[in-house]
């Protein structure tokens, strides 16, 4: 089935910004593709883009952030008034440093066409600014089976659930621990869906105990922590930070 794209009768003006030409002209090219997106200026030089939105106001600018003499870090740091944004990286490490600019959201080289589709949705949604809230879940409740019993539990009462080879290990808010014979894929698929996030292979989180996100753990309450793997970080920052980061551009803001 082919991807649903992304439309509006108002499209975003957008610009991309890297100093690889092939890189640039993928993202751009990307941009072409989304009728959601009106291409208003390519760049592989970050001073040339940096005059360029200086003066001529965009919607969402697309860019590197290793780039030469100005990073794009420092670049939208620079603009009195920066657009929405998206970052391009092949280091996770600078996950953290875009979301302390609001960033849209931040994606990882290579890029591939779908995960683009999901920053200009976003970057869609921001710019029209919030949306009324969904109604919650009717039923967020799962049952597991243990050695005794088949358990309710509700997604509130669960705090994470731990992989242990060919079973799971359920921790509650309360303190109690149980055992369900499934393996985490298979919990993970089942459970409601929403609640719970992977922070790394062998943890899942339910997101709405995440108090803190570190470069390396997660933060439930005052002192717990669980792993947090890095190829699961830029994840859990677009789920769990990245809506809710009180900013210095709120949402639909100019």
């Amino acid at each position: 089935m082919p991807l649903p794209l992304p439309s509006s009768s108002n499209p975003l003006r957008c610009a991309v910004l890297d100093d690889d030409p092939l890189s640039c002209d993928l993202v751009a090219g990307y941009v072409g593709r989304v009728p959601a997106l009106a291409l208003v200026g390519s760049f592989t030089e970050p001073v040339a883009a940096f005059e360029y939105l200086s003066r001529a106001p965009i919607d969402l600018l697309v860019t590197d952030i290793e780039l030469p003499g100005l990073s794009g870090l420092e670049l939208v740091r620079g603009l009195r008034q920066p657009p929405l944004v998206v970052f391009l990286t092949s280091h996770p490490e600078y996950a953290l440093p875009t979301y302390e600019l609001d960033a849209v959201d931040f994606l990882m080289k290579p890029l591939a066409f779908p995960r683009f589709l999901r920053a200009v949705d976003k970057a869609q949604r921001l710019h029209a600014g919030p949306a009324a809230g969904s109604p919650p879940p009717a039923d967020d409740t799962f049952f597991i089976r243990t050695e005794q019993q088949f358990l309710r539990l509700r997604c509130a009462e669960v705090a994470y659930a731990e992989a242990m080879r060919d079973f799971v290990k359920v921790y509650l808010t309360s303190g109690a621990v149980h055992i369900t014979l499934v393996n985490l894929k298979h919990f993970e698929e089942q459970v409601p869906t929403g609640c719970f996030l992977r922070t790394h292979r062998s943890f899942l989180v339910n997101k709405a105990h995440i108090t803190a996100v570190a470069a390396d753990e997660v933060r439930l309450g005052p002192a717990l922590t669980v792993p947090l793997g890095q190829s699961f970080r830029e994840e859990v920052l677009a789920q769990v930070v990245q809506q809710r980061l009180i900013s210095r551009h709120p949402a639909g803001s100019k």
